[in-house]
């Protein structure tokens, strides 16, 4: 495959994953995944937050465990060697990595949503989540099949997290 057709499939994979996380953040959706009525103060929101980072938490412990089992089960790669044990072991490796960088980043942007959000729009938290996990998946699975493939994934973990952070700052700057 040549670089202009990479460049292409990615150029649409970040697309459809900025036109799906716009819609499933700012789409009308059902509330879920909020307590009735919605967290008032600042630690119940930041509780809510809390409880919502269990989901990058489990995607990096499934990466974690999938290392581990990848590990136990490979005598030229037991002691913790990365060199030349094989494809499968470096994605996993590669996800682990990422999933962390982003699940730090979906920690400030959802305790910053949560804190600042007015009480009706606190679902969007959840939402974010919902896309952090899907996302992952599709990430890991499109560097499995061809690592072009990962970045609708990616795009679905980051974009609405890094829309979130833009949106923190300019409140921020705005003196909100």
């Amino acid at each position: 495959m040549t670089l202009r057709w990479k460049q292409a499939i990615s150029l649409g994979q970040i697309a459809a994953a900025m036109l799906v996380s716009l819609a499933v953040a700012f789409g009308d959706w059902p509330v879920f995944g909020l307590p009735r009525p919605p967290p008032a103060g600042d630690a119940e929101r930041l509780a809510l937050a809390l409880l919502w980072m269990l989901v990058p938490a489990l995607c990096l412990l499934q990466g974690l465990g999938a290392a581990s089992a990848y590990r136990l089960g490979r005598a030229d790669a037991v002691d913790g060697q990365r060199e030349g044990v094989g494809r499968l072991l470096e994605i996993v490796l590669r996800y682990n990595t990422n999933t962390l960088e982003q699940g730090f980043l979906a920690l400030v942007a959802w305790c910053g949503l949560a804190l600042t959000l007015p009480a009706d729009q606190l679902g969007l938290v959840p939402r974010l989540a919902l896309l952090f996990a899907a996302g992952r998946i599709l990430f890991f699975w499109g560097y499995l099949i061809a690592p072009p493939l990962r970045v609708f994934g990616m795009g679905l973990t980051a974009y609405p997290t890094y829309g979130a952070l833009l949106w923190l700052l300019w409140r921020a700057v705005q003196g909100a």
